[in-house]
């Protein structure tokens, strides 16, 4: 006779994956999006604070330049905190790998607003 769900998971066995229950806890979520939320925080509150202190030395280039980096880094903080907001059936990859793209894109931004 097959244990149910609600004894398999008493006795700490995983869901087999397809199965009802095999979806990433609230903990896991929020332990993989804790560390991605503090690394976005910790690029996006110095990116908006220079922005905003050196808006009016910026040319229009250097301004346009801050507003997409701004945004990225926006972004990129959205999705760290969806993934532990909203419930997924497997690891959230494509989230994460959006996440580690926006800081790539920063980055090249950067760069570019830096060398004009």
């Amino acid at each position: 006779m097959e244990a149910t769900l609600t004894a398999r998971v008493a006795a700490g066995v995983p869901a087999p994956v397809g199965e009802e229950g095999a979806a990433v806890d609230a903990r896991m979520r929020w332990r993989l999006a804790v560390p991605l939320i503090g690394l976005s925080l910790l690029m996006v509150v110095p990116a908006i604070a220079g922005t905003w202190v050196f808006w009016f030395e910026f040319g229009n280039p250097r301004r346009a330049l801050s507003l997409v980096i701004c945004v990225l880094l926006l972004a990129q903080l959205g999705l760290a905190a969806s993934i532990g907001v909203r419930p997924t059936r497997d690891v959230p990859w494509l989230r994460i790998a959006l996440i580690a793209l926006a800081f790539v894109l920063a980055c090249g931004f950067a760069a570019v607003r830096r060398s004009l």
